[in-house]
């Protein structure tokens, strides 16, 4: 019985050392620089290549229906050869992203403008070093004709992103992407 209690204690030191959190990055000290570097001109976009709206009623119905592009589910949308991009610039933020959810509120009926877009100068704008990964959490409120945003982004030192957007009308709605250096064309 002895022998089975000691077996027992050494799988559950070992699993419990092999679940543990790292504390530190594993980001290279060339990665790191080359999101400060980003971060501190902000010039740089993050280019969307995954959608991942809620898996809502109406958007497993349009998945069930085959409506999705090929490899993506009702949660997990490819965004590849689209100009999916959320563009910081100076002062100024810009966006144009697909958007697949539901919408809370009437919208227009302008069907060109169906995604997540804007343009201008955001208001409580503001990148904030995580000491923890070595990255930046960016966050900031935009408006957009009658619809207000609120975006929190992620950015890693390996240059990844997640980008979350939560609208007065529509149900909420991140991404996944690469942060990349922007030069304007």
């Amino acid at each position: 019985m002895k022998k089975l209690e000691k077996c027992i204690i050494a799988v559950l030191i070992v699993v419990a050392i092999g679940c543990a959190s790292h504390p530190k990055s594993s980001a290279t000290a060339e990665e790191i620089e080359t999101l400060n570097k980003l971060v501190s001109e902000k010039s740089f976009e993050i280019q969307a290549n995954w959608a991942n709206p809620l898996a809502t009623g109406s958007i497993n119905s349009i998945a069930n229906a085959g409506l999705l592009p090929p490899g993506s589910t009702a949660n997990r949308i490819d965004l590849s050869g689209s100009a999916s991009f959320l563009r910081v610039t100076g002062d100024k933020v810009e966006a144009n992203l697909p958007y697949f959810g539901e919408r809370q509120m009437g919208g227009t009926y302008n069907n060109n403008n169906t995604g997540i877009q804007f343009e201008g100068v955001p208001k409580d704008f503001e990148i904030v070093l995580n000491k923890k990964t070595q990255g930046y959490t960016m966050r900031f409120t935009i408006s957009a004709a009658t619809e207000t945003y609120q975006v929190v982004s992620q950015l890693t030192p390996s240059l990844s992103s997640t980008l979350n957007i939560n609208s007065t009308h529509r149900t909420a709605i991140w991404y996944t992407g690469r942060v990349r250096p922007y030069a304007k064309e």
